[in-house]
C-alpha cells in the first residue's frame, strides 16, 4: 500500500481497505453461486487446440529456463574453481 500512500492523503487508505473488505464476503458468496449454477457449454475443441495448449506450456517451461541459466546453473556448482595456492619459502626471509 506504499504506492497509495504516495498519490493519496494519509487518512484515505484504511477506510479503502475497509471498504474492500468489508465488500469481500459479499463477492465470494456471489463467485461461489455462479459456479454452482453453470451449465454445459456444449463446445467443440478440435485435437490442434490441445496441442497448441501443451506447445505453449512448453515454450513458457524452455523460455524459463533460458531466462534462470544462470541461477540454474548455480544451484549444480559447489564454488569457484580457486587457482592452487603457492607457499612461500620460509627460509627466504
Amino acid at each position: 500500500m506504499r504506492s497509495a500512500r504516495r498519490f493519496m492523503p494519509e487518512g484515505v487508505v484504511a477506510p479503502l481497505m475497509g471498504k474492500w473488505l468489508s465488500c469481500l464476503p459479499l463477492l465470494l458468496v456471489l463467485l461461489g453461486i455462479v459456479l454452482l449454477t453453470e451449465r454445459p457449454a456444449y463446445g467443440y475443441t478440435d485435437p490442434g487446440t490441445g496441442l497448441l495448449a501443451i506447445q505453449a506450456a512448453g515454450s513458457a517451461m524452455v523460455a524459463a529456463g533460458w531466462y534462470l541459466r544462470r541461477k540454474i546453473a548455480a544451484l549444480f556448482r559447489r564454488g569457484e574453481a580457486r587457482p592452487p595456492e603457492v607457499k612461500e619459502d620460509e627460509g627466504a626471509n
